[in-house]
C-alpha cells in the first residue's frame, strides 16, 4: 500500500483513487448496469464481465513498481477529459448507449492521468487500457465491416462445403444446401469473434511471452485466427445440417459449436506461442518490469486540486442522471395504441406489434395502422413511443435506413425534406426515402418528436433530450414513420404531395390525442 508523506488522509493517492472510483460508479451507474445488462444477456458478450477483473490482477501484479512513483496532476489533459465528460452526459441523457458506453474506459484512463499523472499511467497503462475489452462493439461496425466479413465468411464457408464434396450455392450472406438455406447473420460474421478473441490474445500474451515483438505477434494473430475458425464453424455447421437437419444450426447445437469453435481458436493460438518458441531470444531485451531505484522515493508532488475537480465533475454527472431519472414516466391513457383509426378523411386498421420486435426496436409502445383515403389512397403509419425519454437504455429507436435494407429493400434516394404548414411545430423536418423492391417502390418518411422538439436526425433527437433533461423539463419521446406505396405510373412528387397532406392532419390530430390522453399535463404548449 502506497501511503503518503503527509499525515492527511485526503493527500493519499491510494483513499483518492478509491474516493473516485465510488464516485464513478455512482456517477455512471445507469450505462454501467446497462453493460452488466448485456454481459448478463449476450452470449457474445457474456465474457464482458470477467474483463474487470483481470484488469484489476493486471494491476495488483504490478504493485510492485510503485514504491519509486512519482503523483502528479496532469493539467494539459484537461480540456480532453471535459470534452469526454460532457460527450458522455450527452450519452446517457440521450440515450446513447453507443457513446455513453464506449465512453467509461476512455473516462477512466483520463481521470487516471488527470489526477495522478502520467508516470502511473505508464505502469497501469496495460490494465487501464485493458478495459476497453469490457465494451460491446457498436453496431456501426456490425453495418460496415460486419457486412463484409459476413460476405466473405459465407463465400469460403461455401468453399469449405464444396472441397467436403457438398454441392451449394452462395448468394450474398446466404449458403443454400439443397436441404434447406443456412442465413450467415450478425452474430457469426466473425466481427463479434474477434474482440474476445484479442483480449484473449492479450491475456496470453502477458502471461506466457516476455519478449514484446512475441507478444505482439500473439495479439495480432488471433485476428486471423478468429476468421479461420469462423469459417469452420460455418462449414460445420453446414455438414452437420446434411447429416442431422436444420436443427443443427439453431438453438442449443448452434451455441454450443460456438464454445467449442473458440476453444479451437486457443489451441490455434497456444500452438502458434509454442512455435514462437523456435525463434531465438538471444539479442533481444525482455520486457523487464522497471526496477526500483533505491535512492528515489514514492513522491507525491500535489494533486489535490485536480482530485477536487474530478469530484466535482464526477458529482455533476451523477446529480444529472439522478435527478432526470426520478422523473415520471409519461403515460398514455390506454396507451399509444388507442391512437384514432380514423379522422378527417383518412380511416384505417390497425395491425397488432409483435412485444418482441416493439422492445428490439427501442421502443415501450407501438402504432401501427394502415389508413385509406376516399381516392383509395394508402399510408402505412408505424408509431413508437417511450414514456421514459431519458437515461441510456439497451436499445433506442431503429429507423428504417437498417430495418427496410435488411427486410429486402432496396434504397434508391435518401434526403431531408421540410413539410411546412403544420399545426404546433409550423415545419416538420423528415428524412425522405425511396425505397424499392421486386420492382414495387414506397416512400418513406421519419422523424423524432418530443413534446416540443421535432427532427429528422437521431442524434439531434438525442440532444433535445438531453436539453430537456438538464432542464428537468419532462417529456415522451416519438418515432413517427408514415409510408406509402407508388402506384403504377405515379411520380414520387404526386406520393410526396399525398404524404405532406397526412402528416399535416396526423399530426393535428396526434396533438389532441396527447394533450386530451397523457396523465402528465402541461405538454405540447402551442408556439405563437
Amino acid at each position: 500500500m502506497i501511503k503518503s508523506s503527509r499525515s492527511n488522509v485526503f493527500l493519499n493517492p491510494a483513499f483518492q483513487a478509491l474516493c473516485l472510483l465510488v464516485l464513478f460508479i455512482a456517477a455512471y451507474w445507469i450505462p454501467f448496469s446497462s453493460l452488466f445488462h448485456i454481459w448478463m444477456t449476450s452470449d457474445d458478450y457474456s465474457y464482458g464481465i470477467l474483463i474487470p477483473f483481470i484488469s484489476a490482477y493486471f494491476m495488483w501484479d504490478k504493485k510492485s513498481t510503485l514504491k519509486d512513483l512519482t503523483i502528479s496532476s496532469y493539467w494539459p489533459v484537461f480540456p480532453v477529459l471535459l470534452f469526454f465528460v460532457l460527450l458522455s452526459i450527452y450519452g446517457v441523457l440521450g440515450s446513447s448507449g453507443h457513446i455513453a458506453k464506449p465512453a467509461l474506459p476512455i473516462l477512466i484512463v483520463l481521470f487516471t492521468i488527470f489526477c495522478f499523472g502520467r508516470d502511473l499511467f505508464k505502469r497501469f497503462s496495460l490494465p487501464l487500457c485493458f478495459l476497453v475489452f469490457m465494451i460491446p462493439l457498436p453496431n456501426v461496425l456490425d453495418r460496415t465491416i460486419g457486412v463484409f466479413l459476413k460476405s466473405i465468411s459465407s463465400q469460403l464457408g461455401g468453399t469449405f462445403l464444396r472441397a467436403c464434396g457438398y454441392s451449394v450455392y452462395v448468394s450474398g450472406n446466404v449458403i443454400d444446401l439443397g436441404v434447406t438455406k443456412l442465413q450467415v447473420v450478425d452474430a457469426c460474421s466473425g466481427l463479434r469473434f474477434v474482440f474476445p478473441l484479442l483480449a484473449l490474445g492479450v491475456v496470453y500474451a502477458y502471461f506466457f511471452e516476455r519478449v514484446l515483438w512475441k507478444r505482439i505477434a500473439c495479439v495480432l494473430v488471433t485476428i486471423p485466427i478468429s476468421i479461420l475458425t469462423n469459417i469452420l464453424r460455418i462449414g460445420i455447421t453446414g455438414l452437420l445440417t446434411y447429416s442431422f437437419g436444420s436443427q443443427m444450426a439453431e438453438g442449443f447445437f448452434h451455441d454450443f459449436q460456438g464454445f467449442v469453435i473458440f476453444m479451437v481458436a486457443f489451441v490455434f493460438l497456444f500452438v502458434f506461442g509454442r512455435m514462437l518458441r523456435f525463434f531465438p531470444s538471444k539479442d533481444e531485451k525482455p520486457i523487464q518490469e522497471k526496477l526500483t531505484d533505491s535512492k528515489k522515493r514514492f513522491e507525491n508532488k500535489g494533486n489535490i486540486s485536480a482530485f477536487v475537480v474530478s469530484i466535482a465533475l464526477l458529482v455533476v454527472v451523477g446529480g444529472l442522471t439522478f435527478n432526470t431519472s426520478a422523473l415520471p414516466p409519461v403515460k398514455i391513457k390506454g396507451g399509444i395504441a388507442s391512437f384514432p383509426r380514423s379522422f378527417n378523411d383518412w380511416k384505417g386498421k390497425a395491425q397488432e406489434v409483435d412485444p418482441e420486435i416493439i422492445d428490439a426496436s427501442g421502443a415501450e409502445e407501438a402504432f401501427s395502422c394502415s389508413y385509406f383515403n376516399r381516392k383509395d389512397q394508402l399510408v402505412g403509419l408505424y408509431m413508437g413511443y417511450r414514456s421514459t425519454a431519458f437515461l441510456e437504455n439497451v436499445n433506442f429507436f431503429h429507423t428504417p435506413t437498417v430495418c427496410l435494407p435488411s427486410a429486402g429493400w432496396k434504397t434508391i434516394s435518401k434526403s431531408k425534406h421540410l413539410i411546412n404548414d403544420v399545426p404546433m411545430f409550423k415545419a416538420i423536418p423528415v428524412t425522405e426515402m425511396v425505397v424499392e423492391s421486386m420492382g414495387t417502390k414506397q416512400l418513406v418518411y421519419f422523424w423524432f418528436q418530443t413534446k416540443t422538439e421535432v427532427t429528422h436526425d437521431k442524434n439531434i433527437n438525442r440532444f433535445h433530450l438531453a436539453l430537456h433533461a438538464i432542464k428537468k423539463d419532462n417529456t415522451h419521446d416519438l418515432f413517427i414513420r408514415p409510408i406509402t406505396p407508388l402506384r403504377k405510373g405515379e411520380s414520387v412528387e404526386d406520393a410526396r404531395q399525398r404524404m405532406d397532406g397526412f402528416v399535416r392532419e396526423m399530426t393535428g390530430e396526434l396533438i389532441t390525442f396527447l394533450q386530451e390522453n397523457q396523465f402528465e399535463q402541461k405538454f405540447y404548449p402551442i408556439k405563437q
